[in-house]
């Protein structure tokens, strides 16, 4: 080693502020790395808090509700306005002309029981010439839930035709889209219902 190295090592340690310091335990230094490690790990560790949590709504959506209501309405709105529009057909009237009363055989149960429809009404109006009546019983036959048919005159009628009164209750017999006259046709009497109940037992 050259006199120039040893002067200079001389004037670093003469410069060294530590050189009055004991060194270090071993110990020592491997707790202090320790501390230093462990305050490293803390400080790049990243924290992320967490934000509030967001709840969510479910709507149902505006064009399941409208379809909804106008399903509602349409159960709902032929039961407000009293049901479905009521089925109506028509009859002919009783054909005997000039038929007198006397020439009408007895009514019989058997008679009756032959109409192909036979059914109990409410005379509702009367307009034009045409009786409406309201079937509210039916005893044979299909029926609408309404009947048409010719008014008769109470002036010129014969015992083959029935003049309808508003308000009143009949028993009506029918073939082949024609009212049956001769007394199978008339006002709702006990005599005449009797006769229909037997036709048309139970």
């Amino acid at each position: 080693m050259h006199d120039d190295d040893r002067a200079l090592r001389e004037q670093l340690r003469g410069a060294d502020p530590a050189r009055a310091l004991l060194p270090a335990s071993p110990t020592w230094l491997d707790h202090r790395m320790e501390q230093i490690m462990t305050d490293q790990s803390l400080t790049t560790t990243t924290v992320t808090p967490e934000g509030p949590r967001r709840t969510f709504r479910r709507w149902m959506p505006v064009v399941g509700v409208a379809a909804g209501l106008a399903i509602a309405a349409a159960i709902v709105a032929p039961l407000v306005l009293g049901g479905a529009e009521p089925t109506v057909e028509a009859l002919q009237p009783p054909m005997g002309g000039d038929l007198a009363s006397g020439s009408c055989l007895a009514l019989e149960p058997a008679t009756v029981s032959a109409q192909e429809q036979a059914f109990a009404a409410t005379v509702l109006q009367i307009r034009g010439g045409i009786a409406m009546l309201e079937v509210t019983e039916r005893f044979a036959g299909d029926v609408a839930d309404r009947v048409e048919v010719a008014q008769v005159d109470a002036m010129t009628s014969d015992f083959s035709g029935v003049p309808f009164e508003v308000g009143q209750s009949y028993l009506v017999g029918a073939v082949d889209g024609t009212m049956t006259g001769c007394g199978v046709t008339g006002a709702d009497s006990a005599e005449l219902r009797a006769v229909y109940d037997a036709a048309f037992p139970g």
